[in-house]
């Protein structure tokens, strides 16, 4: 590389020689001329990313003893899928294999970025990248991390760390808004119009809840809820308690359907029958049959809402 111009590419070429030894090989006075002139040819930018995404990958070759320049087709789909495992974006993992290949396509190496699996791989990747995601699920293992860390003192939307009392009332109101949503399946908007007249409590400490009509439902239906949810309504209940229930934002990874999901998946995990699945996440399709529509109906959820 002794040879080759040093303002080439802003420093790109650096970059890449930092990342993985070898990854660019010596150029004579014509190879240097042709790699400048065709990095010159990029927009600022592109340059840029091009080296970002050249010094990562060089790292990871690095690592497990890849060459960098010509890995393998089965080496560059391990890295792309493992980047994508990690969050990458589709954008980030395109931009990867067209650097790579410019810079193969430059030196003149065999263009294994260019082999059919890596592209097979890409496409892959970018149509699981445009599938819609399932939202986690509020399952009896989230909600018991919900209720250990809910009323730990947070930073505020105002920047400033709650008070002790603030976390505690903030974190009472998640506790309660989270296991409703698991316990009765709610999307966001079935929770938002909530009044504390919807819930009746019973004997056995369980209770029952009255969900109005939605976009599946075109009559209101009465669902169970869990002894731990009635208690966990009942420290938030105030003492005059009319208010509609407020839905919040669920964090990272969580949404409206993170109730509906975890329903699911709670009342699956004990064994619960698809048809008693159904009938408590209030589904109508082929596989969605009728769902309970009185409370004594509602009840038969505790055999498998723990």
């Amino acid at each position: 590389m002794n040879s080759t111009p040093a303002s080439v590419g802003e420093g790109v070429l650096a970059a890449i020689q930092d990342a993985a030894l070898g990854l660019v090989r010596a150029y004579d006075s014509e190879q240097a001329t042709r790699f400048e002139a065709a990095l010159e040819a990029l927009a600022p930018n592109t340059r840029r990313a091009y080296g970002s995404a050249l010094a990562a990958w060089g790292r990871w070759a690095a690592l497990l003893g890849v060459h960098a320049l010509t890995p393998s087709p089965f080496a560059l789909r391990a890295y792309l899928r493992e980047r994508a495992e990690n969050g990458a974006g589709i954008s980030s993992l395109r931009m990867t294999v067209a650097a790579l290949r410019k810079v193969q396509n430059l030196v003149g190496v065999e263009p294994t970025a260019n082999d059919q699996v890596v592209t097979d791989t890409i496409s892959g990747l970018a149509r699981q990248a445009s599938s819609p995601r399932q939202a986690y699920a509020l399952t009896a293992e989230a909600l018991a991390v919900v209720t250990a860390t809910a009323c730990q003192p947070r930073v505020g939307r105002g920047g400033k760390m709650e008070r002790p009392e603030q976390a505690r009332r903030r974190g009472l109101v998640d506790i309660a808004l989270c296991r409703v949503l698991s316990d009765a399946g709610l999307r966001r908007s079935e929770a938002a119009a909530l009044t504390w007249d919807d819930v009746v409590r019973w004997d056995d400490g369980s209770g029952r809840l009255t969900v109005g009509r939605s976009k599946t439902d075109a009559e209101a239906r009465t669902v169970y809820l869990t002894p731990a949810s009635v208690e966990a309504l009942s420290a938030i209940r105030p003492a005059d308690a009319n208010g509609a229930a407020s839905v919040a934002g669920l964090g990272l990874g969580f949404s409206g359907h993170s109730g509906r999901v975890g329903m699911a998946r709670r009342m699956a995990a004990a064994g619960a029958p698809t048809h008693e699945i159904m009938a408590q996440g209030r589904w109508k399709t082929a596989r969605m049959v009728e769902v309970y529509t009185r409370s004594e109906e509602a009840g038969r959820a505790a055999k498998w809402l723990a």
